[in-house]
C-alpha cells in the first residue's frame, strides 16, 4: 500500500469516527435526554463535540486532496487546484460537494450558543453527512433503482451504527450523573438509549447483511480476497459487540438495585470495551473500503 493510500485510510477512519460522534452526541442531548437534562450533558460533551467537528472539517477537505493524488501522479497532484476541481467532477466529487457544504454548515452550527435549536441543527447536519458517506465507495457501484436501494440501505446502516457507537461516549457522561441530583433524568436518558439501541443493533445487522449481499454477491468466504476476509473479521467483531451489549443490558444493569456502585463500574468497563471494538470495526471498514470486493480472475 502506498503512502497516499495509507493516509487515505487514516483520513477515512478519522472522518467516519468524527461524524458518527457528532451524530451520537446530538441524538443523546437533543432527542434522548429530557429538555432540562440535555444542557447538563452537553456541558460535559461540548469539548468532544468541537474536536469531532474540527476533525470532520479537516479530513473532509484532506480527502479531496488525497483523492487527487491517487487519481493523478502522486503527492504533487495532491496540491494541485485543477486536480481538485477534476476530483469534484467525478462521481465521488458530485456527492462530496454537498458533503463539504454540510461540513461547513456543521461548523457554523458549532459556533452557535448551546441550546436545543443548535443541537437540532447539528443533528440534521450530521445526518446529512452520514447520508453522503452512504452514497460513496462500494455503495455507489450500482445504478438505477438497485443503486438507490443499495445507497439507502448503506445510509441506514451508517445511521444505526452511528447511534450505537456515537452514543457510547455520551453514555459514559450520563453514568456520571446517576449518583447526583440529576439521577432520575440520567436514568431516563439511559433507558431511552437502551430501548432504541435494540432497534439500532437490529438495523446494523440487517442492513449489514443486505449490504454484504449487494457488494459481494454471496457470503464472504473467499480466502483469496483480502476484502472478504477483513469483512468477515468485522462481522466477528460486531458479534462480540452484540454479545457485550446484551451482557451489559441483561446481566449488569439489573444489578443496579442490589449493588449500584459495582454495577456502574461494570457498565463503564463494558462500555469501554465496546468503544475499543467500535474503533477496530471502523478502522477495518476504512481499510477494506479501498479493496476490491471480488478478486479478479
Amino acid at each position: 500500500m502506498s503512502t497516499l493510500s495509507l493516509i487515505w485510510v487514516v483520513c477515512r477512519f478519522l472522518h467516519f469516527l468524527a461524524v458518527m460522534q457528532l451524530f451520537g452526541i446530538s441524538v443523546f442531548t437533543r432527542l434522548l435526554a429530557p429538555a432540562s437534562f440535555g444542557p447538563v450533558l452537553l456541558r460535559q460533551l461540548r469539548r468532544w463535540q468541537g474536536i469531532a467537528g474540527v476533525i470532520t472539517l479537516l479530513t473532509a477537505f484532506a480527502m479531496v486532496a488525497i483523492q487527487g493524488g491517487l487519481m493523478g501522479d502522486g503527492w504533487q497532484d495532491s496540491f494541485s487546484y485543477p486536480i481538485w476541481l477534476a476530483v469534484l467532477d467525478t462521481a465521488f466529487g458530485q456527492v462530496w460537494r454537498w458533503h463539504l457544504l454540510f461540513t461547513a454548515l456543521m461548523m457554523l452550527c458549532l459556533l452557535l450558543p448551546a441550546d436545543r435549536l443548535r443541537e437540532a441543527l447539528l443533528l440534521l447536519a450530521a445526518t446529512a453527512l452520514l447520508a453522503g458517506l452512504g452514497a460513496v465507495g462500494h455503495a455507489a457501484m450500482r445504478d438505477g433503482w438497485v443503486g438507490t436501494l443499495q445507497r439507502t440501505n448503506h445510509t441506514l446502516h451508517l445511521l444505526a451504527a452511528a447511534y450505537w457507537f456515537g452514543g457510547l461516549l455520551p453514555l459514559l457522561a450520563c453514568l456520571r450523573q446517576c449518583r447526583g441530583p440529576r439521577r432520575t433524568e440520567a436514568i431516563t436518558t439511559l433507558l431511552r438509549f437502551s430501548a432504541y439501541g435494540h432497534l439500532a443493533v437490529a438495523l446494523v445487522i440487517g442492513t449489514g447483511m443486505l449490504d454484504t449481499l449487494m457488494v459481494v454477491g454471496t457470503w464472504p468466504v473467499n480466502w483469496h480476497s483480502p476484502y472478504q476476509m477483513l469483512l468477515l473479521l468485522k462481522m466477528g467483531l460486531v458479534v462480540l459487540m452484540v454479545g457485550a451489549a446484551l451482557y451489559n443490558r441483561y446481566h449488569i444493569v439489573p444489578g443496579f438495585a442490589a449493588d449500584p456502585q459495582r454495577a456502574q463500574r461494570d457498565v463503564v468497563r463494558t462500555t469501554l470495551l465496546l468503544l475499543a471494538l467500535s474503533l477496530l470495526v471502523i478502522l477495518l471498514v476504512s481499510l477494506f473500503a479501498t479493496l476490491e470486493p471480488v478478486p479478479a480472475g
